[in-house]
């Protein structure tokens, strides 16, 4: 059964007139109303970043990508609730080998077999089948082995991406949350919640957080992100901010990098209750003194001593994008919420709300006090190449 055309919004980037005039047609014949057609990768990147309306296909001619191909096909990996299948127009040889085109679709040149009438409808399905590239590649939710993991870490397949955080008193821009993605050679882009748990059972959680500091510190300033003013938020397991090697190593990292102190913002991610009070305070107060912001992330219900983290030395505070999400149908999600905020807004720090998706979200969080949102309303998580592209398109919208 074929995704429901109201929830289909497809961008084609392609000069060709005839797959123009194909898809066209085939997409009016299925009621679905929402095609934008573009010659321009540039155009089609700030498409892709911008999270609403959510981009369901990239329909690509990988010959008319340029140099944003692989921008392009990074970020047509699946980011739940709004993933972009990606379909490859005409010649699929440029993404031989890419792991981030294994879940492709390939559709030949028009008039060549398998491009016929009906073959729009076959591949915008809610769940693309393999590719040409990936047949056979089902176990995509395999836990990986320790040896997989070890690899990718010490592989350099550790990958960055960037959502952006704006401001919701005016919309403007002002900071990027570093998300890492694991590289597979065989699975594609892997999402956290594929191998991050694992990475943290195994013991290694610090050369994976070594390992994206690194290479966020890299896009800083070889992707110019230091140009827009932006803070970089940082995310460190409690494990990780407790060990005062890994505080060196940072400070170490980040003066090689000339980035400012303050424009680092390190967010404890930790689901489990924090027993060690009297270490944190003292690692929170090292970097306090050094410039950095600290935030504490994912506060839900779940997350039961926040209370006692907020007389710590914490300047932000970041709600669960799951309770955001659920808070406009949830009572008890917008009861929860009223009183962290409140709470939060008592001890002076600054709330952000994650998966902030769509308008309603929006106003219910700047009701409720919110000072910054993220989510797919504002962007998806960027390759670093992408963000310039976004920003110049979102600030050319607020002018």
């Amino acid at each position: 059964m074929c995704t429901p055309t109201a929830r289909l919004n497809l961008v084609l980037l392609s000069d060709s007139l005839s797959w123009s005039r194909d898809v066209s047609a085939q997409a009016r014949a299925m009621g679905i109303t929402a095609v934008h057609t573009t010659a321009d990768a540039r155009e089609a990147v700030t498409l892709l970043a911008g999270g609403f309306p959510a981009v369901s296909h990239l329909l690509l001619q990988p010959s008319q990508a340029g140099d944003l191909l692989p921008q392009l096909v990074n970020m047509t990996a699946a980011e739940a609730p709004h993933g972009i299948a990606l379909v490859v127009l005409g010649d699929a040889g440029p993404l031989v080998g890419n792991p981030s085109a294994l879940a492709m679709t390939f559709v030949p040149e028009p008039g060549a077999a398998g491009t016929g009438q009906g073959w729009l409808q076959r591949v915008l399905q809610p769940s693309p089948g393999p590719s040409a590239i990936n047949a056979g590649n089902t176990a995509r939710n395999d836990r990986l082995s320790v040896e997989e993991l070890r690899d990718a870490l010490y592989g350099a397949r550790i990958q960055t991406r960037y959502q952006p955080i704006v401001n919701m008193a005016d919309s403007r821009p002002i900071g990027l949350e570093v998300l890492a993605r694991l590289e597979h050679p065989v699975r594609g882009i892997l999402q956290p919640d594929l191998f991050v748990p694992q990475i943290e059972e195994a013991g290694l959680a610090w050369p994976l957080t070594e390992a994206v500091v690194r290479r966020a510190f890299e896009d800083w300033g070889q992707r110019r992100l230091e140009a827009f003013g932006f803070t970089l938020a940082l995310n460190f397991p409690l494990d990780v901010l407790l060990i005062p090697e890994a505080l060196t190593w940072l400070e170490a990292r980040r003066r090689e990098a000339a980035i400012p102190a303050e424009l680092l913002v390190i967010e404890l991610t930790e689901s489990r209750p924090v027993t060690e009070i009297s270490r944190l305070r003292h690692a929170i107060a090292t970097l306090r003194s050094i410039g950095y912001g600290l935030a504490i992330d994912d506060v839900g219900p779940e997350v039961r001593d926040h209370h006692a983290l907020l007389d710590l030395q914490f300047t932000a505070l970041k709600l669960d994008k799951d309770l955001v999400r659920e808070s406009p149908d949830s009572t008890t999600a917008a009861d929860f919420l009223t009183r962290t905020i409140a709470t939060a807004r008592a001890a002076g720090l600054t709330i952000v709300a994650e998966g902030v998706e769509d308008l309603q979200i929006w106003d219910r969080m700047r009701a409720l006090g919110v000072d910054q949102a993220q989510g797919f309303l504002v962007a998806r998580p960027l390759p670093a190449a992408a963000v310039p592209l976004w920003h110049r398109d979102w600030c050319a919208r607020l002018a």
